[in-house]
């Protein structure tokens, strides 16, 4: 695996020193044992030396005692040894300095040919050393008494014969030559050992001291690495505690300060909820980058408005929290209010452009009631939702007897419930047949796709959970899913024929991301986009006519039909029905269920129903419970009936090729 030019720089950066400090101990222990071999060598030598010019001096003598010409030949063999490391001596101190030569005397002076090159090295670097000069001073001086015995060798080596005269002589001679250079080979050898000695302590001294220094610069290491650790730990923690953008808690860190405050509630805590209003606004206009800014203004601002007890925390997005350790409820409310105040005040200019910027408050007190960590966030957070709810930049006090409070709760909670079965596919499709009045109709499948919530084993109707999706902002999400399974469902059992109808909400029709998630539910499923019929509500598509023309023209044009659901509730929607490009119009069931006993109702149905056909769309009414209902409905002449006289829901199941569908006998 290759690394990286960065990482590799970063390798090197932090293990230099070791790798160096490595090196040099390498190189010094290297160069030690160098020294320590040469001077063993250069000992060892000097003992040959020593023990030539004694033997020379000795082999002499007893020559001159016995006049045996044997010991004279011992004799020139003995002194081979220090003129052979004279020869080296002067070879090395030549300018330049002859190696081979010296090489060749000192192997004449019975040196091992694997110690010479040390000697030779020791010789050349390390003579300026007091040490060594002394040395090779009393070396040179030595032996140049010693060079005395070589006119007596050679006298001895051209006589014959030898007077006794001759050989007192010799023998004083020796005598006087010995004792100038015996001192002078025992300074010679001692300080050579002095030299060794303190050569050998130096090396010590300096091989602990550069262990140390590897200990040192091991510990220093060790200590920088500990201290980078810690300080990257504590970045760490200060990042997974505090948000990046504001410097602020964050909320895990929020969490963990509310939990054990929550364990001293009873000194009378407060916590707080605060959204900004129109941070969305600031984004969209001024881009992130304003947005960022201002959420760094606001944080600044508050956290100089509160108490040095008191925690600031982002939350997220446009959200912050506040924890008022040991804070009354009327101190609460005052801090509140000023937050309220100073958040108002802000003047954020942006790009020249200035922004109004608002917060709305969720307060809840946390003292004389036992409160979770959980059941403390969403007290605070369905205070906030009430702040926004009651109008925005206002301060919302939570209180358990509120009964706005609770029935938003209540929808709050339907909220988590809607977002579970999205995940775990708990909605279950059926369906309604939708039937021509007077059995005149299409030979196709016409049906109206309806939404029932499975909890428990119970089926729940679209009126327990529509309100608070629809409140919350859930419904797109939940028309995607009808539309996905209710396509998928069709193309699985081959209904390309007929007319499905699936309703769509007010949002819906709002979201542009919808008719994109449309065409590729449509390729994926293979139906075709002229089997589908979406209800738009009459209430949803007068609120936003412009918006939903363009949808429904832009739907059409993919080859959908739309119908005006529950027209007829706002009877001025009459005169916007020619604008709206819609197929059917479906009269609202609270004017057909009682149209045989309300006269007004017959009357609407009626009217409804001409206005309509004259529009040049056809009618569907709702809510046809009996074959009177039916019967009253072909006599004004609407075109399809729904309702139990035609059919009931069941679950929704296409029909691959299905029969002209025919109302059904009501007893």
């Amino acid at each position: 695996m290759k690394q990286s030019p960065k990482t590799t720089l970063r390798l090197i950066t932090v293990a230099w020193p070791f790798v160096l400090i490595v090196i040099l101990q390498t190189a010094f222990a290297t160069f030690s044992l160098q020294v320590t071999s040469s001077l063993r060598a250069f000992v060892t030598g000097e003992s040959l030396w020593s023990k030539g010019q004694h033997d020379a001096l000795y082999y002499l003598n007893r020559y001159a005692e016995s006049g045996n010409r044997s010991f004279v030949d011992r004799y020139h063999r003995a002194m081979a040894v220090p003129l052979g490391d004279r020869e080296a001596r002067l070879a090395l101190e030549a300018n330049p300095p002859d190696i081979d030569a010296a090489f060749d005397g000192f192997l004449k002076g019975g040196n091992h040919p694997d110690d010479i090159p040390n000697v030779i090295w020791l010789f050349r670097y390390f003579r300026w050393l007091p040490v060594m000069e002394a040395c090779i001073r009393d070396w040179r001086t030595a032996e140049g008494v010693l060079m005395q015995l070589l006119p007596i060798g050679e006298a001895i080596d051209t006589s014959r014969h030898i007077s006794e005269s001759d050989r007192r002589d010799i023998t004083r001679q020796l005598d006087e030559i010995n004792a100038l250079v015996t001192p002078l080979t025992k300074r010679f050898s001692d300080r050579l050992g002095e030299g060794t000695r303190q050569v050998q302590s130096v090396l010590f001294i300096s091989n602990v001291a550069m262990a140390l220094l590897f200990v040192v610069l091991t510990v220093w290491r060790l200590n920088t690495f500990l201290t980078h650790r810690r300080r990257i730990e504590a970045q760490l923690s200060f990042s997974a505690n505090h948000d990046d953008l504001t410097g602020l808690p964050n909320r895990r860190l929020f969490e963990e300060r509310l939990a054990r405050a929550l364990d001293g509630a009873e000194a009378g805590h407060a916590l707080m909820f605060i959204d900004l209003d129109q941070f969305k606004a600031v984004n969209d206009n001024g881009g992130h980058a304003a947005g960022d800014e201002l959420l760094r203004r606001v944080s600044r601002d508050l956290g100089n408005a509160i108490r040095g007890t008191d925690l600031l925390a982002r939350l997220g997005g446009d959200e912050f929290g506040i924890v008022l350790p040991k804070c009354s409820p009327e101190d609460a409310l005052r801090i509140a209010l000023r937050l309220r105040e100073i958040t108002e005040a802000i003047d954020f200019v942006w790009n020249g452009h200035r922004y109004s910027i608002s917060a709305s408050i969720g307060m809840v007190h946390l003292g004389g009631t036992s409160y979770t960590l959980q059941e403390a966030l969403r007290a605070a957070d369905i205070a906030c939702y009430m702040a926004k709810e009651k109008g925005r930049n206002r301060v919302h006090v939570y209180e358990t007897n509120d009964a706005a409070q609770t029935q938003f709760t209540v929808n709050l909670n339907w909220v988590q419930r809607l977002h579970r079965a999205l995940e775990d596919d708990r909605f279950q499709l059926f369906s309604q047949s939708i039937a021509a009045v007077g059995g005149n109709g299409e030979a196709q499948e016409h049906c109206e796709i309806l939404l029932r919530l499975e909890e428990d084993g119970k089926l729940l109707a679209p009126g327990a959970f529509i309100p608070a999706a629809e409140r919350f902002g859930l419904m797109p999400a939940i028309d995607r899913w009808v539309v996905r399974h209710s396509l998928d469902a069709i193309g699985r059992h081959g209904a390309a024929a007929g007319t499905y109808s699936i309703n769509l909400s007010g949002l819906t029709l709002k979201d542009d991301t919808f008719m994109p998630f449309l065409r590729e539910a449509l390729r994926r499923s293979r139906v075709p986009a002229d089997v589908l019929c979406f209800e738009i509500t009459e209430t949803s598509a007068i609120e936003n006519l412009d918006e939903a023309i363009a949808f429904m023209n832009a739907m059409r044009a993919m080859g959908c039909r739309f119908a005006l659901d529950d027209f007829g509730v706002g009877m001025s929607s009459l005169t916007y029905l020619k604008r709206l490009p819609v197929d059917y119009v479906k009269i609202d069931g609270s004017f057909v269920r009682d149209m045989l006993t309300d006269k007004a109702d017959w009357t609407t149905v009626e009217m409804i129903n001409q206005i309509s056909h004259l529009a040049g769309r056809r009618t569907i009414a709702e809510f046809v419970e009996n074959k009177e209902i039916l019967a009253a409905l072909e006599k004004i002449g609407v075109d399809y009936a729904q309702g139990y006289a035609i059919a009931r829901p069941v679950p929704f199941r296409p029909e691959a090729s299905a029969p002209a569908l025919r109302h059904a006998d009501v007893a």
